[in-house]
């Protein structure tokens, strides 16, 4: 009882010692708290990236085999001589793994970017992604229509001009209307919309419903050029019968590409097959280097917020020199005198923290609320918050304590 008396009373003198001091005090912890709010902050918009991100990947299933022509990932200047060499993936390629005896369904996929007008009797708009697909794409990927119907066969054989809609171009071109049976204008070319999808939402503050889906072979039709892209062409997703038969099913689709684009024995692919387990892993490894960048600018500023306390406890120190002498003359131990100082240090800094705290959930939810950004508070979010404010007081507390307890009391009784 009598500890937690003592306890007590050495915060109501951190406190006090704060309060009376208001502007030195938010000044010496404005470093904890910019380098708190930056923990938090990214603690977790990385957590809603990860949400949002594994939901868009439940969409595709988790028994995908992705071929393009390309492994994916972030490269920087121009690409070696050997991924430009590389021949795109093809139609015929598509047909060859679709009777593979491991699979069960296998789609091709054709993107691009759609920088003309496009147009509707009711509105206009600019810059949509045009997706042109295979007639089974749904049997693959995991996306549901809300209202007609998808291209049939005989349409994608025929080159037919039928479309169907994302979630945010239907409601943008025909608000308030039924899209279905509808004439749409892309470029100099007429569409009639058979389609809308189920909307999707968005990842990374980027909607994933600003896209129409065309057949497949309309788009090459369309735009030949765009089977001829480097870092485009032909993306080709295939299912296997079974998740037992993933690594059978990839071993297949190896040996009839080898077979294909006539590689030797010795040459290794060229052409890229992997799993949504490998999609994911690269994932992870670049927002776990985006939050590495972001604790290390967090740590500088934890580290000028920490100086700042261990530079305002010395200077207190120097302040409190004739207190402490009296206090050690009364009978105050050399622990009472070291603990009041680090008490005092980790209130301060633990008050910066909380403030950083706050700031951190606030700019999270603002980048939710502003830009449809993913965020995410975790318990895990505030212990940290809370765990490092805590520490970096304690840290840079012990020398300036130390100090204190260690002053001779009679030298500290005549200092003025």
């Amino acid at each position: 009882m009598r500890r937690f008396t003592l306890f007590t009373e050495l915060l109501n003198t951190a406190f006090s010692s704060i309060m009376r001091h208001k502007s030195r005090a938010f000044l010496t912890v404005l470093g904890i708290i910019i380098g708190v709010t930056t923990v938090i902050a990214m603690v977790g918009v990385t957590e809603g990236i990860n949400v949002s991100f594994q939901k868009q990947m439940e969409e595709l299933g988790s028994n995908i085999i992705n071929v393009s022509k390309v492994e994916p990932g972030i490269r920087l200047g121009r690409p070696p001589k050997e991924l430009r060499m590389r021949k795109n993936l093809t139609l015929e390629d598509l047909k060859a793994i679709e009777k593979l005896p491991s699979i069960e369904s296998a789609v091709g996929q054709l993107s691009m970017f759609e920088r003309g007008l496009v147009r509707s009797k009711f509105n206009t708009s600019r810059g949509i992604v045009l997706v042109g697909v295979t007639h089974d794409y749904l049997d693959v990927v995991k996306i549901n229509l809300i209202g007609g119907r998808f291209f049939t066969e005989p349409e994608e054989r025929s080159k037919a001009n039928v479309t169907i809609l994302g979630a945010d171009v239907a409601t943008n071109l025909f608000p308030g209307v039924d899209p279905i049976g509808k004439k749409l204008h892309i470029g100099n070319t007429t569409y009639t919309v058979i389609g809308v999808m189920e909307k999707r939402g968005s990842f990374m503050g980027q909607s994933q419903d600003n896209y129409v889906v065309i057949p497949l072979t309309t788009l090459i039709k369309k735009y030949p050029a765009a089977k001829k892209r480097l870092w485009g062409g032909l993306y080709i997703m295939a299912r296997p019968k079974s998740p037992e038969l993933l690594e059978r099913a990839m071993d297949e689709i190896t040996e009839v590409l080898r077979m294909r684009r006539k590689l030797k024995p010795d040459q290794e692919n060229d052409f890229a097959i992997y799993t949504q387990e490998y999609i994911n892993e690269l994932f992870s490894q670049l927002v776990s280097g985006v939050f590495l960048v972001g604790i290390l600018i967090a740590s500088i500023s934890l580290l000028v917020g920490g100086i700042g306390i261990m530079n305002i406890m010395l200077v207190s120190l120097r302040e409190r020199t004739s207190e402490i002498g009296l206090r050690r003359a009364i009978g105050a131990k050399k622990k009472h005198i070291l603990f009041q100082f680090v008490v005092e240090a980790v209130t301060l800094s633990l008050v910066g923290g909380l403030l950083g705290m706050f700031l951190g959930f606030a700019l999270s939810f603002l980048a939710k609320a502003a830009a449809n950004f993913p965020a995410a508070v975790t318990p895990f979010g505030v212990i940290l918050g809370v765990g490092v404010s805590t520490m970096v007081g304690l840290f840079f507390g012990i020398y300036p304590a130390w100090k204190a307890a260690n002053l001779n009391p009679v030298e500290a009784l005549r200092y003025e």
